[in-house]
């Protein structure tokens, strides 16, 4: 057998980015950027007002102060949204609300309690500024042909609104994968309980779902049951899509029906024993360029699968640079044990406290589905690592929001 981490680099290595496609950016929110993103446009446009006040040259009045007020000319007094497009002569200033152009030759914005008014033309200022008081600079916060987003970048929502400020209407983003899904065995051709919670309705409701959550187009090719001839035409209807996974019963006779087949139809087999615990057996192979995944309709091992293998591979055909889900340390509040030989994945429920961050494992059976809705985390419980009891540092993948305690 080989390891986890071994047989996650194998899957790596044989999966290749997706070709990027041009989409309008409202839709590119989640997706993964194929181009670096660089402006054309200066952001703000022009010098800009923070404050209301007299756009002034601070040189004009570099010597005024309360017992040497200096005069200038008040020449013009700006609504919201009208420009002064005129340069300033030396003694001269504008009014300007916050928001608004400031006019050439002028380099700071003076606060009206600094002048007083002799006229409606004239000031008397009592106090000097320094160059950039009050004053947003034209390309301060993105400057023209600079780099906005790099490539490989996962487009969320403050993202969108900047690619629309600097005038960008469609991106190209790596393609999501169209990933196809078979489930197979005499567990689904019985449509008994087995079939209902391995591999009827739950397992393809859940393995859509993930799919889904994980980024990729979901395909469900149905149930094929134990009958060789539809396993075997529907397994070549999923090689017309980017990812196969297929899914057999808790038998180790269906998975080893379905693996022969999946070799006769010339599947390179990678591996397909892993030192990993729930989830072996599982087989991972190439088909012309087409990644296979075979595994167990096992509820615990389908899921590890998934997050362990499955999600990586599809993180890769999109683009993004992360790949594995963010582990931290975490205080284990029960005591676990390890299995000899083999990495194992302990669902647990992590939440956030005054002193970081806890886990409580999650010991119901390993076949209860409803344990992974209420878990939010795997616990990575080394290989011989023997008992660890409560109290231990562990190491945990977060898979979904943690939980709060009270922290006032």
């Amino acid at each position: 057998m080989i390891s986890v981490e071994k047989a996650v680099q194998i899957i790596l290595d044989s999966i290749n980015v997706l070709d990027p496609v041009t989409m309008p950016i409202l839709g590119a929110r989640g997706r993964i950027l194929a181009e670096d993103i660089i402006s054309t446009e200066n952001i703000p446009t022009f010098d800009i007002a923070t404050t209301t006040g007299y756009a002034i040259n601070s040189a004009d009045i570099a010597e005024a102060s309360p017992n040497k007020p200096v005069q200038i000319e008040l020449i013009s007094e700006l609504a919201a949204g009208q420009r002064w497009t005129e340069p300033l002569k030396a003694n001269q200033a504008v009014r300007v609300n916050a928001g608004g152009q400031i006019p050439q030759n002028t380099d700071c914005i003076l606060s009206e309690e600094h002048a007083v008014r002799q006229s409606s033309k004239m000031l008397l200022v009592y106090r000097n500024c320094v160059s950039g008081d009050y004053v947003r600079r034209a390309g301060e916060d993105i400057a023209s042909g600079s780099l906005v987003l790099p490539k490989g970048k996962r487009l969320n929502a403050p993202d969108i609104g900047m690619l629309s400020e600097i005038n960008v209407t469609e991106v190209k983003c790596f393609r999501q994968p169209r990933v196809s899904f078979l489930a197979s065995g005499k567990d689904a051709a019985s449509g008994g309980a087995q079939a209902d919670s391995a591999n009827g309705s739950s397992m393809r409701y859940a393995l859509y779902s993930q799919l889904a959550e994980y980024g990729a187009e979901p395909i469900d090719l149905g149930i094929a049951g134990d009958s060789r001839q539809d396993i075997q035409t529907k397994i070549i209807e999923g090689l017309d899509h980017d990812m196969l996974v297929s899914t057999v019963g808790q038998s180790m006779d269906d998975f080893a029906h379905v693996k022969k087949m999946l070799e006769q139809l010339g599947m390179d087999i990678k591996f397909w024993k892993v030192a990993i615990k729930p989830a072996k057996p599982f087989i991972f192979g190439i088909c012309g360029n087409i990644p296979i995944f075979g595994l167990m309709g096992h509820p615990s091992a389908f899921y590890i699968v998934m997050e362990e293998f499955i999600r990586p591979a599809l993180m890769k055909m999109m683009g993004n640079p992360v790949v594995k889900r963010l582990e931290v340390k975490a205080l284990l509040t029960r005591d676990i044990r390890s299995e000899n030989g083999v990495t194992s994945f302990m669902r647990g429920v992590i939440t956030i406290t005054e002193n970081g961050f806890s886990v409580t494992p999650e010991l119901k059976r390993l076949n209860s589905v409803k344990a992974f809705s209420t878990a939010n985390g795997l616990i990575v419980i080394p290989a011989n690592s023997g008992y660890i009891s409560a109290g231990s540092k562990v190491t945990v993948q977060i898979i979904a929001d943690p939980e709060i305690n009270n922290l006032s």
